[in-house]
């Protein structure tokens, strides 16, 4: 269980890095990100009064949209 855990602990920093290649458009960074945050979307899907995969996909969309946005503004 701490392995698992372990694997989705990343650094300020190794994020901050994540976030700057989402910027330029890179996919990749943004599965990574995703992947982080997979169990806490899955756990948060449970408690929105629609479908799980359709609190899901809102869930994960709204995400890749703050993530944009809020880059937009730190610039």
């Amino acid at each position: 269980m701490e392995k698992e855990n372990a694997e989705r602990v990343i650094s300020d920093a190794e994020f901050i890095q994540l976030l700057k290649l989402v910027r330029s458009g890179d996919q990749e960074a943004m599965c990574r990100i995703l992947h982080l945050f997979e169990e806490d979307i899955q756990k948060t899907s449970r408690y929105i009064r629609m479908s799980r995969e359709d609190a899901i996909q809102s869930i994960v969309t709204d995400f890749i949209e703050e993530l944009r946005q809020e880059l937009k503004t730190v610039q």
